[in-house]
């Protein structure tokens, strides 16, 4: 018998993977983001692990444009919000531009991001100079790893 928690993991693909707590009202970034995300987990199973195991509260704030979500990352589900909760594990602070760049890191040699082709030396650059912030890093690595393969479409 296969192990009821496994959800859709076992090659069974994901349904419903992205919920908008403000419905409607939800912002066109939170919906961005959000479908960049479920684009992902439906149609590459290779981020399906990442997905059922990330349990973490993630803040986006876009610095040029005002806006900011949360993502509520429920071990198999995301729950995405309008603006910063509290409680977050990590915050991601960077323009539009850098944060769309985000989406386009490699993911190399064992499951990490690759900071060592173009983008990745790019989005690099951008945090030593404090054009890309990210609050929480310490201590949260493997889920700033895993948000990043989850973004990625590259």
């Amino acid at each position: 018998m296969h192990n009821p928690g496994a959800g859709d993991l076992a090659g069974r693909g994901v349904t419903n993977p992205v919920d908008y707590a403000d419905g409607k009202e939800a912002s066109a970034f939170a919906q961005l983001l959000g479908g960049l995300i479920e684009a992902n987990v439906v149609s590459r199973p290779e981020k399906l692990k990442d997905f059922h195991t990330l349990k973490a509260r993630v803040g986006i704030l876009v610095t040029d444009i005002g806006e900011a979500v949360t993502l509520d990352f429920e071990g198999g589900h995301l729950v995405v919000r309008n603006g910063l909760e509290e409680g977050r594990d990590v915050t991601i602070r960077a323009d539009a531009e850098t944060i769309m760049q985000l989406s386009n890191v490699k993911i190399g040699f064992a499951g990490m991001p690759n900071y060592l082709d173009a983008t990745g030396r790019e989005v690099a650059g951008k945090m030593l100079t404090g054009k890309l912030r990210i609050q929480g890093l310490v201590g949260n690595l493997t889920t700033l790893n895993r948000v990043t393969r989850l973004f990625s479409v590259a």
